[in-house]
């Protein structure tokens, strides 16, 4: 379901039931182009060079929009964290999670969360304070461009049946063996779950918990993208940040002095330690 307007209570409303919601135009093309630029700089990629690298899993950098001030503006984009702000709550704050991508984007149904099997974890108990952690994904070309959508299955942030447990579990055993034998993952299809299917202009953004299932699709021309996340000041966006700190393929260092220092000032900075509030100099 497609965002027609930013009123709080509707995103709120819409990402509480779904798992998502969709904002229009965040960035405008000019500014989509300056950050498509840039990402054709970091990789070193071209357009022409979609064929060789979506085969293989894209360009990715790990936690790229934290590490580069080039990207900070987006942590701080205003009517970005009017949205955050509407969905997650007013104690916002800034979890860390962020990748750079470029022709990115095998197909497999996944989670983010650091816990990804539904029910199995702390990330499902909400007995002390609510999961309000969410993914942020901005797409710099058209669907036109890459024929390529973000796919989410509406509810699976808080439901999930034995069946379609089972056919995930299926799709997993065949996507570990194409790995294993070098070949590049399916996209899994289901008899028990309906995915919805998103189609992005340029500057289009998706904000999603990061417990929902979702996939790319296949990828049949040029991609960019930019992911991060925010998440409520509480135990949950705590152990995400800790979970990519710690995660050995993903290693995040702390925010960067200067990041810090505008995190605080803005309210944004998330502590590890619980209760500790960030202190502005």
């Amino acid at each position: 379901m497609s965002a027609t307007s930013d009123r709080a209570s509707d995103l709120r409303e819409r990402f509480d039931h779904d798992g998502y919601v969709v904002l229009k135009g965040l960035l405008s093309p000019e500014e989509a182009a300056q950050y498509r630029d840039e990402l054709k700089r970091l990789s070193g990629l071209t357009d022409a060079d979609f064929p060789r690298f979506a085969s293989s899993g894209g360009w990715a950098l790990n936690d790229g929009v934290t590490t580069l001030a080039v990207f900070w503006p987006v942590i701080f984009h205003r009517r970005l964290l009017d949205a955050v702000r509407a969905v997650v709550g007013p104690d916002a704050r800034y979890t860390q999670h962020s990748d750079l991508l470029v022709h990115a984007g095998q197909p497999a149904w996944h989670r983010d969360s650091a816990d990804r099997l539904f029910g199995r974890g702390p990330d499902w108990d909400e007995s002390r304070a609510p999961y309000r952690v969410a993914r942020v994904a901005i797409y710099l070309q058209s669907y036109e461009e890459s024929r390529s959508a973000l796919g989410l299955i509406p509810g699976t942030h808080r439901r999930q049946s034995f069946v379609n447990s089972a056919e995930l579990a299926l799709w997993d055993k065949v996507n570990a063996w194409r790995k294993r034998r070098g070949k590049p993952t399916v996209l899994g299809r289901f008899l028990s779950m309906r995915p919805e299917w998103i189609k992005t202009d340029v500057g289009d953004c998706l904000i999603f918990n990061e417990r929902i299932l979702h996939s790319a699709s296949k990828i049949d021309g040029p991609k960019y993208a930019i992911f991060l996340s925010y998440g409520a000041d509480n135990e949950h966006s705590r152990r995400l940040r800790r979970f990519y700190m710690e995660r050995p393929d993903t290693r995040y260092g702390d925010y960067p002095p200067d990041l810090a220092e505008k995190l605080k000032q803005d309210d944004l900075y998330l502590s590890l330690e619980a209760g500790e509030r960030a202190a502005i100099s």
